[in-house]
């Protein structure tokens, strides 16, 4: 068996890996495909502290080429990993994938019922790639807890606030994205979203505009390459709104809570989203999600040493994973 492997930070290597034993109520699972995400990158460079060797891949998926007596799924199943599982053993009791336990940056790998959900044939593979972007999605608007006709203002503009927007919409919300990249303006306008505007001194104004001069219901900060003062958020939200700040990695993020103490904002936090996976994917299978205007860059699994390594070198700034879907096809 084979998996790129972490050694230490920077150094990556093809390595052979011990292989699987099958138990009565696992899956072995051959990895087809596998997305280069902005935590992988994170933990190759060491700005996620990992125990070495460690293989890194957070999101993938497979096909089941043996089951277990006992297990649910089948051979032919396709399936979508778990990036993030419980385990009472850990130190949060989670176990997050090409971080605090082995990715999915390898030939094969065993899953159970809590390690792999089997996908219906309406979702496409490109599809259920981004799953966890709207899992995520589903989760900042349950905690949120957003109603029907709400304004709620959105900071960051990637795939993630893209999809973001288009989940309130889903839920008959009013998304108004605020980002200063152009681009990521004009891709949301073509998805479908309607009130887009530049997160500048002018935001409050137009949010204003927007909501018959009242600030917005809600607000949710995406930290994916959003280099936005996060503590803004608090002056353009009404008395006793939620405020909540999404991030895939341990990304530091310094927030001044003295407008959210004058609003009585309450802040909630997400870094995962394990609870709305099998939701995202009902979503995704009945075609809630628009994501033509992203770009999907298929490689090589050869390519992948290279292609993390381009991404690391532009620094933790880069917003390019934020805008491109980068696929690995494992063929090994």
């Amino acid at each position: 068996m084979k998996a790129w492997k972490l050694n230490n930070p920077r150094n990556l290597e093809r390595a052979v890996a011990t292989d699987l034993v099958l138990t009565d109520d696992t899956a072995k699972v051959k990895v087809t495909k596998a997305l280069l995400s902005e935590a992988d990158v994170a933990v190759y460079t060491g700005a996620i502290k990992a125990k070495y060797p460690l293989v890194l891949g957070r999101f993938a998926l497979g096909q089941v080429t043996e089951a277990g007596e006992n297990s649910y799924m089948k051979k032919g199943d396709r399936v979508y990993f778990a990036d993030v599982t419980e385990d009472e053993c850990a130190e949060d009791g989670l176990q997050i994938a090409g971080e605090t336990q082995d990715g999915f940056f390898r030939d094969f790998a065993l899953a159970d019922e809590s390690k792999a959900y089997v996908l219906p044939a309406s979702v496409p593979d490109e599809a259920a790639l981004l799953i966890d972007a709207v899992a995520m999605a589903e989760r900042a608007v349950d905690e949120a807890h957003i109603s029907v006709g709400q304004h709620v203002l959105v900071v960051g503009g990637g795939l993630y606030g893209n999809i973001l927007c288009q989940i309130l919409i889903y839920h008959r919300a009013v998304p108004i994205l605020a980002d200063n990249n152009a681009d990521r303006l004009a891709r949301a306008k073509k998805s479908g979203i309607y009130y887009t505007f530049a997160n500048d001194e002018s935001l409050k104004d137009n949010l204003l505009t927007v909501t018959g001069g009242k600030r917005a219901d809600a607000a949710i900060y995406l930290a994916f390459a959003n280099k936005s003062e996060p503590s803004t958020v608090f002056s353009l939200v009404a008395q006793g709104a939620n405020v909540v700040f999404c991030s895939q990695t341990q990304k530091s993020l310094s927030v001044n809570l003295e407008n959210a103490l004058k609003n009585n904002v309450t802040v909630r936090c997400v870094s995962e989203s394990r609870e709305f996976v099998t939701t995202a994917i009902n979503v995704l299978a009945n075609k809630g999600i628009n994501y033509s205007e992203f770009s999907y860059i298929t490689l090589p699994e050869e390519k992948l040493g290279e292609t993390i390594e381009k991404y690391a070198a532009k620094g933790a700034d880069s917003s390019a994973l934020s805008e491109e879907i980068n696929v690995f096809k494992f063929v090994l």
